[in-house]
This record gives structure tokens, C-alpha cells and sequence, in this order.
């Protein structure tokens, strides 16, 4: 039997039982190494076993690329009679991990190291006794404050993750800012996410300092400096270009909404058909419900998506961030967008900009977005570069002051490039447009290569 033949049955079968476009592409992802390497169907289990040996992936690849090949062979031994030569056991999976899980309800954390009493001596001398609060209790009660206080979800998965490696390092809380920076210094990770990490610690130590009496500036954080980037944003241009690309209503219909709109990715997917009005359409994001405007064009699309429920859908169910996200990144690439961060977010960057040059203002543009202050809506203004670049050419300083100055130029003989010949052996000298090389003379129609060389005698 041909393994091709095999694969497309079974891809067929998932197809018809209703699997989502992202786990058929990782059938057809995983499998089609298979295909290759194998055009008839193995049915040795020596062969599938040397066939995941040799796979050079990470363990976490290895053990869904088991996966994968043992659902394909469970079909065909259904379908075809075929018995499965997978081995039971995957020789290569993925290795097992002791999960930690913060429970901000419970009073115990699962995998809490035994509770010890220790104490901070420096310089030979006690300078105090460690805090009687073991740094599972303190993480707990911090979470537990902020849960309370209404932060968002995803806010609360975000302490979990920076929390875990903390934990695990301290079972009792650290006092001292050695300590803080040997942890953040232990970090293998980028400056930005460290400086995350330690914007956390900062909020926990604050907390204990209110809540359970902690000596105030006991622990004195690092400062962590992060290097500003530029964000990059898509110009008029590579926008209008983006509609070009489109292949379907679906693709064109959130296209239009977040460049109109400059909602949040989760906005987008968790927004009702009974939220949608004529003008304005009304979205829960971060900071609670708010009313965004929308134009009649957009208001047009988003009514023929549902007559009721979640707009954005994917085989009847509210559409993921993740699944948006892989939407608007394929539909960049077909418009030969390439690069990073390619996804919902950068068509909300890149619509507050053009919002910025084209005479909005911030307070407008604050409610749009939906930032809770001003102060996070003013990188709009830094980020206007095309705005700044046209008003450099309008001042055009350096141009003001060299039409007055006495300086030589030269033209190409092949484009008429001109150049400013200032330190330039114009001998050696390449055309920035036509790269020709020491083809110049200068406005007087004598050529500089001659005036130069009588220069130097």
C-alpha cells in the first residue's frame, strides 16, 4: 500500500469527523516527513522505531511526532486490517515534568519544598532573621489580592508564570537584594522579560510591605534598563495592499474591522452580533465595556457574518486569539509582508499612527483603544515616523544652508545623479542610481576626473 495513498484517506476521515484546520495541518505537518521517507507503508516496528531514533527534533516534537504516527496506524487498523507496528511506548517522547500549580484559593501549593527557618548573615554578623512567611504563602496572598481587586485573566496567568521559577528557587522569601538579583541574574531570558520579572517582584514586595508588615525598602530591587525599539507599523500603502490578498469574506471582513476599529485581538473574537450598531459597536476589553465608532463599510460586513451570538467563528464556536493570529500572519506573507510579530496587533499600531498623522488627537484616540490613561496612548505620538520624516523634508535645514554655500557638484554623465563632491575622489566614485563609476563632470561640462588629477599635480 502507498503511504501517500494511505495519508490522504486518513486526512479525508479527519476532515469529515470535524477535526479543526489547525490539528489537520499538524497531521499533514508531522506526517508528511513520513510520506517521504517511507512511499511504501512500513509495517515494522523496527522501522518506525529507527524512524523516530533518527528524527533530529526536541523532545517536545518527538513525542507529538509519536502521536501523530500512532493515530494514522490506529485508522488503518481499523480501516484496513492493518496491525499497527507503533510501539506502545514512544522511545524518544516527550520527557516527563513535574507541573507546579498555584491555586490562589487553597492554603497549599502542590510540590512546596518542606517549610525551613533560616537566616541572612552578612559580614560574619546577623544582620536579621529571614521573614516567617514562606514565598508560596506571600505569591498566594498577592494573587489572591489581585484576584479580589478584578485584574483580567490573563493578567493573573501572567503572575503565575513569572511566580514559578521564583518559587522554586526560595522556598522561604528572600530579604535582601543580593538574593533578588542572583534570581534575575539566573534568568535566561531576553532584557524586556526580565524587566517584566522584575516589575512582578516589585508589586509582591510592595504588597507584603502593606499587608504583612515587611520592613519598608528591607529589599531594594534593581533597576533594570531596557533599550528602546523602534515598533514597526505598516504604512497607507502596505495596508490598502493587504485587501488585495484577501481570499475569502471571512478574511476581508476582519481586515476591515481592525484597521477601522483598532480593537484587541480578544475583542475582535469575543464581540456579539447584538453589540454591533449602525455607528458603533460596544466591546469588553481590558478596563470593562466601551463604544467604539465604526464606518457604514464596516457595519455592512459585520451584520452578514451572524444573525446572532459570536461574529467570529470557527466550526460554530468563538474564534481563538491564537487561530486570528495565524489568519492575518498567512494573509501578510501572501502580501509579502515578512518579518516579526506579524498578526492583529500591528494593525492596531499601525491604524493609531496613520490616526496620529492624518490631525487626530490623543484623548480621541485614548478612548478608541481603550488605555486607561493618556500616558499609554502617547507612543502613538513617538511612533508617527512618516509624520516626522515629512516635516524633515519640509524644513529641509541642511538644504537651506548648502543652496547658499559655495559647494562643487557633480553630475553623471549616464542619469544625471547629482552628487556633492566635498572629500569625494570622484575618480573612485560609484552612482548611487546607476552605479557607474567615475562617470562625472561637473555643471561647467568639464570633466572631474581630469580637474581632480590637476589638482593633485
Amino acid at each position: 500500500m502507498e503511504t501517500k495513498e494511505a495519508l490522504t484517506r486518513f486526512l479525508i476521515e479527519c476532515e469529515e469527523r470535524g477535526l479543526s484546520p489547525i490539528s489537520l495541518r499538524h497531521y499533514h505537518g508531522y506526517l508528511r516527513h513520513f510520506v517521504e521517507e517511507y512511499p511504501e507503508l512500513p509495517t515494522d516496528t523496527r522501522i518506525i522505531e529507527l524512524y523516530l531514533k533518527k528524527r533530529k527534533e526536541t523532545p517536545a516534537h518527538r513525542g507529538a511526532h509519536f502521536k501523530h504516527l500512532q493515530a494514522f496506524y490506529s485508522y488503518l487498523e481499523r480501516i484496513d486490517g492493518i496491525k499497527s507496528p507503533v510501539p506502545a511506548k514512544g522511545p524518544m517522547g516527550r520527557p516527563h515534568k513535574s507541573k507546579l500549580v498555584i491555586t490562589p484559593a487553597s492554603e497549599q501549593l502542590d510540590g512546596t519544598p518542606p517549610y525551613k527557618t533560616v537566616k541572612v548573615v552578612t559580614g560574619g554578623s546577623s544582620v536579621s532573621s529571614s521573614t516567617s512567611i514562606s514565598t508560596v504563602d506571600a505569591v498566594q496572598a498577592f494573587i489572591k489580592s489581585r484576584q479580589v481587586q478584578g485584574v483580567s485573566k490573563r493578567t493573573l496567568e501572567g503572575y503565575y508564570s513569572y511566580f514559578k521559577p521564583f518559587i522554586y528557587q526560595f522556598s522561604i522569601l528572600p530579604i535582601t537584594t543580593e538574593q533578588i538579583e542572583d534570581f534575575l541574574a539566573s534568568l535566561k531570558v531576553d532584557p524586556e522579560t526580565k524587566w517584566s520579572y522584575n516589575k512582578t517582584l516589585k508589586a509582591l514586595y510592595h504588597f507584603l510591605e502593606d499587608r504583612k508588615k515587611l520592613p519598608k525598602d528591607l529589599v531594594i530591587l534593581p533597576r533594570i534598563k531596557v533599550t528602546r525599539k523602534v515598533r514597526r507599523v505598516l504604512s497607507e500603502d502596505e495596508l490598502r495592499q493587504l485587501f488585495s490578498y484577501t481570499q475569502n469574506f471571512l478574511e476581508t471582513a476582519i481586515l476591515t474591522t481592525l484597521i477601522d476599529t483598532k480593537i484587541r485581538a480578544s475583542e475582535l473574537c469575543s464581540l456579539q452580533r447584538e453589540k454591533v450598531y449602525s455607528d458603533h459597536i460596544t466591546v469588553i476589553g481590558k478596563t470593562g465595556e466601551r463604544d467604539t465608532p465604526i464606518s457604514p463599510d464596516t457595519y455592512g460586513l459585520l451584520i452578514q457574518l451572524a444573525p446572532s451570538g459570536p461574529l467570529f467563528t470557527v466550526n460554530g464556536k468563538p474564534m481563538k486569539r491564537e487561530y486570528l493570529r495565524i489568519i492575518l500572519r498567512r494573509l501578510m506573507e501572501r502580501a509579502g509582508l515578512t518579518g516579526e510579530r506579524l498578526g492583529p496587533h500591528i494593525l492596531r499600531h499601525s491604524s493609531s499612527v496613520q490616526h496620529m498623522m492624518y490631525g487626530g488627537d490623543l484623548l480621541s484616540l485614548k478612548e478608541e483603544l481603550g488605555h486607561s490613561t493618556t500616558r499609554m496612548t502617547e507612543v502613538y505620538g513617538r511612533l508617527a515616523f512618516p509624520q516626522v520624516k515629512q516635516k524633515h523634508e519640509e524644513v529641509n535645514i541642511l538644504g537651506r544652508i548648502t543652496s547658499q554655500a559655495n559647494l562643487e557638484r557633480a553630475v553623471c554623465y549616464s542619469c544625471g545623479q547629482q552628487i556633492v563632491i566635498a572629500w569625494l575622489d570622484v575618480k573612485k566614485t560609484k552612482c548611487p542610481n546607476c552605479h557607474q563609476v567615475g562617470n562625472w563632470y561637473a555643471p561647467d561640462h568639464h570633466p572631474l576626473a581630469a580637474k581632480q588629477e590637476g589638482a593633485r599635480q
